[in-house]
């Protein structure tokens, strides 16, 4: 289900049905005509070598019509970046699928009822795996997207009403936030959702039996990493995954890891039952929304610029992301350099990428408020 499936899979749904919804958002219906003509597009101006959006340069709440357009326009190879786990966040390159990395993928789609007609809604962020591969994988099966990504709680729920899909996937933040949504929103008229799919973080036995009771659905835990792909469904490995705990962490082999063994998360493996329990990230990555960023490296790279002299990273609750960033600046008294919120910003994403990007800059170590938690705080 990476780009070369999905690519075909659009064409073909362009060619049988021009007119089929592929996506749903809060600008309309996209039909697989519109996805085909606007890839082909993009994919002109890209041989050209005129400025053609890429799937890194996208922020973390681009919408997935532009997610996929950018995704399958490129050319080449999938590009994503890795999460971190083993080192430094760096650029994993994926290209056609192997029968193995299809089949683990396919025992994935079963395991949590993706397949061709149902309507899934999203709201994992499109430029981290999570998102990206589950729109990617819906435009290959056949199902139809339905877009949450951007938007604010209340027009998520609004869109779930309107739209009633059969899966809801999401990070247990975007999952949590609905559901608080939900009750405010719809009151006595709950959705009714068939299955729901959390991934990217750790889902709590407490925020899984809301969900349960609210929209009586059945409720998926997916775990697994940029470097391994998905890895357990409900604690259940998937097939063609190999996964082991030393010493509280879990190491794991997989069709996508070419032979390594890697280190995951921390957690354990019940001797009993044989679930995958995971306790939490081994690594010192923040998850904003489902991205994930170190923000050692963002405060290194800040406070290594002429003219600043200390960077403070914290993390605020935010409505639609569950946390966000924001970094506090402090310059040198005798500064020179005209530095902007904007000018930083694009620098941090012009050498990490979009998932690392502060959500906010703030200047001379003001307060971000008394619900703030500090991340770092490197001198010059």
């Amino acid at each position: 289900m990476r780009r070369l499936h999905a690519g075909t899979a659009m064409r073909l749904r362009a060619r049988t049905d021009r007119h089929g919804i592929v996506l749903t958002d809060a600008q309309g219906d996209l039909t697989a005509g519109d996805l085909a003509d606007h890839v082909d597009l993009l994919s002109r101006r890209s041989r050209r070598g005129t400025d053609a959006p890429r799937l890194g340069d996208l922020p973390p709440d681009a919408p997935l019509r532009s997610v996929l357009a950018a995704a399958l326009s490129a050319g080449g190879s999938l590009d994503m970046l890795s999460s971190g786990t083993t080192g430094e966040p760096r650029l994993h390159r994926r290209g056609p699928l192997t029968p193995a990395q299809l089949r683990t993928l396919t025992s994935l789609a079963r395991r949590i009822g993706l397949r061709r007609g149902v309507k899934i809604a999203s709201a994992a962020p499109g430029v981290h795996g999570h998102g990206l591969l589950l729109a990617l994988g819906a435009l290959s099966i056949g199902a139809h997207l339905v877009d949450l990504t951007h938007l604010p709680s209340a027009r998520r729920v609004e869109l779930l009403h309107s739209t009633t899909p059969d899966l809801l996937s999401g990070v247990p933040v975007h999952l949590a936030d609905l559901l608080q949504a939900d009750v405010i929103v719809a009151g006595n008229r709950p959705l009714r959702i068939s299955r729901v799919i959390s991934g990217s973080d750790v889902l709590s036995d407490e925020l899984r039996a809301d969900l349960t009771r609210r929209w009586s659905a059945r409720v998926h835990d997916v775990y697994g990493t940029t470097e391994t792909g998905s890895l357990t469904v409900d604690g259940r490995p998937l097939r063609g995954v190999r996964i082991r705990e030393r010493g509280g962490e879990l190491w794991a082999r997989t069709p996508f890891t070419r032979g390594r063994e890697i280190l995951t998360d921390r957690g354990r493996i019940d001797p009993r039952t044989g679930l995958v329990e995971v306790h939490g990230r081994a690594d010192g990555l923040v998850s904003s929304g489902g991205m994930l960023h170190d923000p050692r490296a963002v405060a290194r790279l800040l406070v290594a610029q002429e003219g600043i002299d200390a960077v403070t990273l914290r993390t605020v609750p935010d409505e639609r992301m569950g946390r966000r960033t924001v970094a506090e600046v402090t310059l040198a008294a005798d500064a020179r350099s005209g530095f902007t919120e904007d000018g930083l910003r694009a620098l941090v994403r012009d050498q990490l990428g979009a998932a690392s990007v502060p959500r906010e800059v703030v200047f001379g170590g003001q307060g971000s408020g008394p619900d703030s938690d500090p991340l770092s705080s490197p001198p010059r």
